[in-house]
């Protein structure tokens, strides 16, 4: 490509002199006058010499055939060729067939028409967003030796034409660059975005606005409105003041403008509207209307039904957290609830994706551009089905709980493949048959679904007669998420103790929602989420954790505090409900065996004095720092009596823990008759202490 020859050249040749010079873009009046209802009186065609772009901001006409030929028309015929050749390297001609006359070369299929330069403060170029005919958009960044990246990644993001918003008192916020480069050159007013309706309000851009008055102008579409609202719920708190100003007769600003809108109409406009009054939402009634909605359709206990809420909450704002909790909805058989709870979910949630099977390549790559809310159904048939899909969707589910989390794959084709890391962190719920693996289970909060009991009942969900509710709570989650973005951010909630390091992490976010709504939530969520983790803890610990209980019960129940090895072993074989009886080839546990299960915990068979002899065995003091370690008694507490119901029917009330009523939803734990621990139980012992129908209720769980 010869560099003499550029845009400016073309726009000279056909168009003449310029209407207007501002750094380094010319102004032109558009060449296509007909698509403009006031004929361009204001010139709408620019010239970026920086970029060599060219396309008019208002209609989008661009490097047009005529003015081409009008350009190639005025060339000393010396410079013909080179004129093909800089004609072909811009894609403009096929360098084949194609002349470069006076009818002028075709069109390409694809160009770039325009460039949106997004600069910092001090007017630094962070990163460009070029606009293609036909419509599409791409983002680059400068690589600092003069070329470019084709992606944003380490980037700053930060509004458009962030220098005149700093130095600007008065901001109007639209949906796209197009808007705010007319808000600017042809109504002489600050315009600024932060991208289209798909795209995420950040913090930063709330803080570029602090102090400033600020019209949000969407465009008039239900996608803008949406956003245009959750920005004004972001500012309300930021903003000197903030307005919400739907231009009448028109899409967008762009268009208002051409059917005649003008700077003094639009003051007026603005004058004439309220100022923004903040959607100050009860946000513990709104978690209640979740959890009342999920209950319409799905038989779920009261801890599950409140951790389910605060999960669909978490799908508006987990941008603002570190890990992102799983929920894993199983159960033991078919027809328990578990796709209808993925479909409820499903009207709820921010971007949903709700799927049974997709290839291993489709799964990576729609959760790194989209951050979806994946709502995994049938799981057990994909982990037990072909071996690279189950295996990329392990890899996803491991990585994807935490900010920052990757799947690396190959990408490209032929020689130039390559590998690339794919983003996994997004929220997931995940349904199936029977149990997650374990590493996956360690990062989910567990939903573990029964079915209904006899006489039991849920309203059947029908969509079209729910899309109503669906809409309205959707969008009261999406004001009041908006507007504790920033708080939960830099939330810090108190996380219990019960639970391991993994349930903390994933239970964060979710406390840090109950935090901001208040009134029962706080305490009561924490409840539920120790309530389900600490029986997932009970079931789910690994053969060695169910040892060191196993041990621990025989220590207590003998009363002595050494064991023989053999006496040891011998007694363990004895517990019924735990497998030392059977377990090597179907017969007892052997000592040697035993002392290899426990040296994983470092304790080792040593000689201990039992009357006159001293044969191998064990101390309990061997085992106090691993019981210490691995085994945890969590207590929770309800002001409320046992006899709760947690039937479908009953109205969506604060409440503790479930007790056991004649709706068994949650594994059983212990008759509530009991005032004992059952002594060879696998869950090492639940009792109640205190009246069993009536007052404060604790339940001690061993983990």
């Amino acid at each position: 490509m010869n560099a003499r020859f550029t845009y400016e050249d073309v726009a000279h040749a056909a168009l003449g002199e310029p209407a207007k010079r501002e750094g380094a873009e010319i102004l032109y009046r558009c060449p296509r006058p007909e698509r403009h209802t006031n004929g361009d009186v204001h010139p709408s065609l620019k010239v970026n010499t920086r970029k060599d772009t060219w396309a008019c901001f208002v209609c989008g006409a661009s490097g047009t055939a005529w003015a081409l030929a009008a350009f190639v028309s005025r060339v000393e015929p010396g410079d013909k060729q080179a004129v093909k050749v800089w004609l072909q390297g811009r894609g403009l001609v096929n360098g084949k067939s194609e002349q470069v006359d006076a009818g002028g070369p075709k069109k390409s299929k694809r160009m770039i028409v325009a460039t949106y330069d997004y600069a910092d403060e001090k007017g630094t170029l962070l990163h460009c967003k070029d606009r293609w005919e036909p419509k599409g958009f791409s983002q680059r960044r400068p690589d600092g030796n003069g070329g470019w990246i084709g992606d944003l990644k380490g980037v700053r993001r930060v509004l458009y034409r962030l220098p005149e918003v700093t130095a600007s008192e008065d901001v109007l916020v639209v949906e796209g660059e197009k808007d705010a480069d007319t808000a600017r050159e042809r109504l002489d007013l600050c315009g600024t975005t932060g991208g289209s309706a798909a795209d995420k309000w950040l913090d930063e851009y709330t803080a570029a606005l602090a102090g400033k008055d600020v019209v949000v102008i969407p465009d008039a579409d239900e996608p803008g409105r949406k956003k245009a609202r959750i920005i004004c719920q972001a500012l309300s708190a930021k903003a000197r003041s903030v307005r919400l100003l739907e231009l009448p007769g028109a899409k967008d600003l762009t268009e208002w403008v051409e059917h005649g809108g003008t700077a003094d109409a639009l003051v007026n406009l603005v004058a004439n509207t309220q100022v923004y009054n903040s959607e100050v939402m009860d946000g513990a009634q709104l978690l209640d209307d979740l959890a009342a909605y999920i209950r319409r359709f799905v038989s779920l206990s009261e801890s599950q039904t409140r951790v389910a809420a605060a999960w669909v909450v978490h799908t508006h704002t987990f941008n603002a957290a570190d890990a992102t909790p799983y929920l894993a909805i199983t159960s033991a058989e078919k027809q328990s609830g578990k796709t209808r709870l993925l479909e409820v979910l499903e009207t709820l949630v921010e971007n949903p994706w709700f799927t049974g099977r997709v290839t291993a390549a489709v799964l990576t790559r729609k959760i790194d551009a989209n951050r979806p809310a994946l709502l995994l159904d049938e799981s057990d048939a994909a982990f037990g089905g072909e071996k690279e899909y189950a295996e990329t969707l392990r890899g996803v589910l491991n990585t994807g709980h935490r900010r920052g989390g990757t799947s690396s794959c190959c990408a490209g084709q032929g020689a130039n493949i390559t590998t690339k890391d794919f983003s996994t962190f997004s929220p997931k719920a995940i349904a199936g048959i029977g149990k997650l693996p374990d590493t996956v289970a360690d990062r989910a909060v567990p939903i573990r679904l029964k079915r209904a009991a006899q006489g039991e009942r849920v309203e059947r969900f029908r969509r079209r007669d729910i899309e109503s509710d669906a809409a309205r709570l959707k969008a009261q989650i999406e004001a009041w998420g908006g507007g504790i973005v920033s708080m939960l951010r830099d939330a810090r909630p108190e996380l219990p103790e019960e639970l391991t390091d993994r349930q903390q992490d994933g239970a964060e976010p979710l406390l840090a929602i109950a935090d901001a709504a208040g009134g029962a939530w706080p305490q009561a969520l924490r409840r539920s989420l120790v309530a389900l983790c600490a029986e997932a803890q009970v079931a789910d610990s690994s053969i060695r954790v169910q040892l060191l209980k196993d041990v621990q019960q025989v220590f207590d129940a003998r009363g002595i505090d050494r064991f023989a090895s053999v006496d040891l072993a011998a007694a363990l074989y004895e517990i019924e409900t735990s497998p030392w009886a059977e377990w090597s080839h179907g017969k007892p546990i052997t000592p040697g065996k035993l002392a290899r299960l426990l040296s994983s915990h470092d304790i080792k068979p040593h000689s201990v004095r039992i009357g006159d002899k001293t044969p191998k065995g064990y101390q309990r003091e061997d085992f106090e720092d691993a019981w210490a370690r691995y085994l945890r008694i969590a207590t929770v507490t309800s002001p409320h009596p046992a006899n709760e119901s947690a039937t479908a029917a009953t109205p969506f009330i604060s409440l503790g823990i479930e007790s056991k009523s004649k709706r068994n939803v949650e594994d059983d734990v212990a008759d509530q008759n009991s005032q004992k621990p059952a002594s060879n139980g696998p869950c090492g012992g639940v009792a109640f202490s205190g009246p069993p129908t009536g007052g404060k209720r604790v339940v001690e769980v061993e983990v």
